[in-house]
């Protein structure tokens, strides 16, 4: 009885079961695992692996450098203690200056014992 009712489905339903078949083959290109945005995707990530990848090499580069001085040059080893660790040289002298003597000289202008 269905089939008398709507003889047009009758004749075009091959024609329907492949445009099905194409519409979902259309989504699982686009949307699937390896589709187009899948792909796009990969391709944003691939290019900011490539971004950190160059940083990296010149980071690795400076650092290398770095160390090169360090094996080769006593001055900067030298450099480096001085304003790291805070040594000094074999003729140089501390002269230690107590902080607590120069706050109390304050100006009378600025103490608060000034104001009125």
């Amino acid at each position: 009885m269905f089939h008398e009712q709507k003889p047009w489905l009758k004749k075009r339903w091959p024609a329907l079961v492949i445009g099905g078949i194409a519409l979902l083959a259309l989504l699982f290109s686009l949307l699937g695992e390896v589709g187009v945005v899948s792909t796009l995707n990969l391709y944003a990530k691939q290019k900011s692996l490539a971004a950190e990848n160059n940083r990296l090499r010149e980071e690795n580069e400076q650092l290398r450098q770095e160390v090169e001085k360090l094996r080769s040059n006593a001055s900067y080893i030298e450099e480096i203690a001085r304003r790291e660790l805070g040594l000094l040289g074999k003729k140089e002298i501390v002269i230690p200056l107590d902080r607590k003597e120069d706050t109390t000289s304050l100006p009378a202008s600025r103490s608060k014992k000034s104001r009125p």
